[in-house]
């Protein structure tokens, strides 16, 4: 394969997932506790020893979440919260412990406190939080308190931080899990609003352009290879002449 398609379909290969990455970011701009994410794409040598040259090639060495909050909106559930501040609530699954930024929650048959997936959110010690059948107006305090008019306090809701969040590897409905091992910290300073809900983070406009931009370079790249192709044709064309 000529140098020239080498480095095309290398390109080619890189904005694919580029492409793929931006529609999730689109996809997911009205979900709750978002975050947007990028690609980082990587330079590497490639040696031709027919030729002697060294072609540039790039791909796309991972991805990375852009962590910066989203903004909070008012509900009228008391049951949504929103973060403030970096941090995680805990939230527990078959696969062991998970985090998200995901504050919508409600109320299973057992007065348990769940994600939107049924899963169980639970306090620092593990322990889900559970509200009495029957008791109302339930109040949950900027430290997680909860509390209701019949019973009091009812528990604690868990909210941990991370030294490195991008080491988090997202898993679905707004989950992640820590597969390094990290050790959860105490997200001091961070506070939950109860009544709010954050936002996805994402930035349309800036997504939608992003996505405009990646689909021109790929056009040019595919321009790129057919006039690259017709040369060769050409090429071939004229040998072929000359040798009759």
């Amino acid at each position: 394969m000529e140098n020239t398609a080498y480095v095309a379909l290398s390109r080619q290969t890189a904005l694919n997932r580029q492409m793929q990455v931006t529609a999730n970011n689109i996809a997911n701009m009205t979900t709750a506790g978002f975050k947007s994410q990028g690609v980082l794409f990587n330079e590497y040598l490639v040696d031709t020893p027919q030729r002697g040259e060294t072609l540039s090639m790039v791909s796309d060495t991972a991805t990375f979440r852009r962590i910066e909050q989203g903004p909070l909106q008012q509900t009228s559930n008391p049951l949504d919260l929103a973060l403030e501040g970096a941090g995680y609530f805990i939230v527990e699954t078959a696969e062991g412990d998970a985090y998200s930024r995901a504050g919508n929650f409600s109320l299973n048959n057992e007065g348990e406190i769940v994600t939107q997936g049924g899963r169980r959110v639970l306090s620092e010690d593990g322990a889900p939080v559970v509200i009495p059948e029957g008791d109302t107006q339930i109040g949950i305090t900027r430290d997680g308190i909860v509390t209701t008019q019949e019973s009091g306090i009812i528990g604690t809701i868990g909210v941990v931080r991370f030294e490195n969040e991008q080491e988090l590897t997202a898993a679905g409905d707004g989950l992640y899990y820590n597969p390094e091992g990290q050790a959860p910290l105490p997200a001091e300073g961070t506070k939950i609003v109860q009544f709010m809900l954050e936002g996805s983070n994402v930035q349309p406009v800036l997504e939608m352009n992003r996505m405009i931009e990646i689909t021109r370079s790929y056009q040019a790249t595919q321009r790129l290879l057919q006039n690259d192709h017709e040369r060769q044709r050409n090429l071939i064309g004229r040998l072929t002449q000359n040798s009759g």
